[in-house]
């Protein structure tokens, strides 16, 4: 039950803080392009900061006093990051507070991995369940009207009910002390070749994606006009997310899809998402959040399940946040940071278009490297 809390709480601290990255920074009167360089700094972090964490986590052979750790340091810096009219000091809070918060989910991934030895398709329930608790809190967001989404003050507020949440649920958690890393910190020798190449083609997958997750919340306040709503079409997305984590995992268990069946077909629906935003109107919109479910639901499922079969126990919450940081990160810092430059000179339709390539080069990736992916090749 505590592995099922844990994911829940995890993404209930995500639903209170992620839709709202962007929309913090316009509403301190950021131009698109420093909003994209901010996030590609907050992005920054989420890659080394996690890197440290996690490296450390492994080395001590403990994950549950580093979650504590982390949950207790994003709280304390969010306050600056929100409320702070001086621009180098958000700067500097938010490059702190991105990276500790994001550490949290890389250690609770590795932490229920390592619970349930690997096992996708449990992973995939407790995941799933915790993206319910994701588009519950969504939507309950969306129907009060809370919080605003032009009032940082009200974002800050939110945030200070789920972090602390999230904080005891982690002081909470019984674990078994496992064995320490014998290797030093910030070893990768630990990990096979075909690891790295799935980064690879994961992260050109997580470049379009960028779009959706770092510069679309402007894009449905601003161009769409949709105010507080837009974060109910962000619980769309997540919905359909719930239904491919428990679908993938299942039949990633009976061996119906592979890992790298699951990546191909989500790189795919990304192209067709990118490309629905293009479409003008509210239909073609809703339809593209829907794929949201293969886009990541079914990515994230891929990526922890070749993690599981390739990467020794010992080492998932070092090969998580590996994923996290240089396959998901990095490239959202590289989207986010170029992103805000496309959309300020040429506009959205122009970022969804040019974004569109990037799945489509790791679909083809993954058949190139095939041999390699799947261990056939040394």
């Amino acid at each position: 039950m505590q592995l099922f809390f844990l994911s829940m709480c995890t993404q209930i601290a995500v639903a209170s803080f992620a839709p709202y990255l962007q929309i913090v920074f316009r509403n301190k009167g950021y131009s698109h392009s420093l909003c994209g360089v901010l996030i590609a700094l907050c992005q920054l972090s989420a890659i080394v900061v996690p890197m440290v964490i996690s490296s450390l986590s492994d080395k001590k052979g403990r994950t549950k006093p580093f979650l504590i750790l982390s949950a207790l340091l994003a709280i304390l810096f969010s306050f600056p990051y929100i409320l702070s009219g001086n621009i180098a000091l958000v700067a500097l809070s938010a490059f702190l507070m991105n990276g500790f918060f994001w550490c949290m989910n890389p250690l609770a991934d590795g932490f229920i991995n390592r619970s349930l030895k690997g096992d996708s398709s449990r992973y995939g329930t407790i995941r799933a369940m915790g993206t319910f608790a994701y588009v519950s809190t969504l939507v309950i967001f969306g129907i009060l009207g809370w919080p605003r989404e032009d009032e940082n003050s009200s974002i800050l507020k939110c945030m200070m009910v789920s972090l602390p949440l999230l904080f005891l649920v982690c002081a909470s958690l019984k674990e078994e002390v496992r064995e320490k890393g014998k290797e030093s910190t910030f070893s990768l020798s630990v990990f096979p070749r075909r690891f790295y190449f799935f980064l690879i083609v994961v992260a050109f997958t997580r470049l379009g994606q960028a779009v959706v997750e770092k510069l679309l919340s402007a894009y449905m306040t601003e161009n769409l006009g949709l105010g507080n709503r837009f974060i109910l079409f962000i619980a769309l997305g997540a919905a359909f997310e719930v239904f491919c984590m428990v679908l993938f995992g299942r039949l990633k268990k009976k061996g119906v899809m592979t890992s790298l069946t699951i990546l191909r077909i989500s790189a795919v629906a990304l192209v067709i998402r990118l490309l629905l935003y293009l479409i003008p109107g509210l239909l073609p919109f809703i339809l593209a959040q829907t794929l949201h479910g293969l886009t990541f639901g079914a990515l994230h499922l891929s990526a922890t399940s070749y993690i599981a079969d390739n990467v020794d126990s010992s080492h998932y919450d070092l090969g998580m946040t590996m994923y996290w940081s240089l396959a998901t990160n990095l490239p959202e810092l590289i989207g986010a940071l170029f992103g805000g430059f496309i959309i300020e000179s040429f506009g959205y339709s122009m970022l969804f278009l040019s974004y569109s390539v990037f799945p489509l080069i790791g679909f083809v990736l993954s058949y190139v490297w095939k041999g390699i992916l799947e261990g056939k090749e040394r």
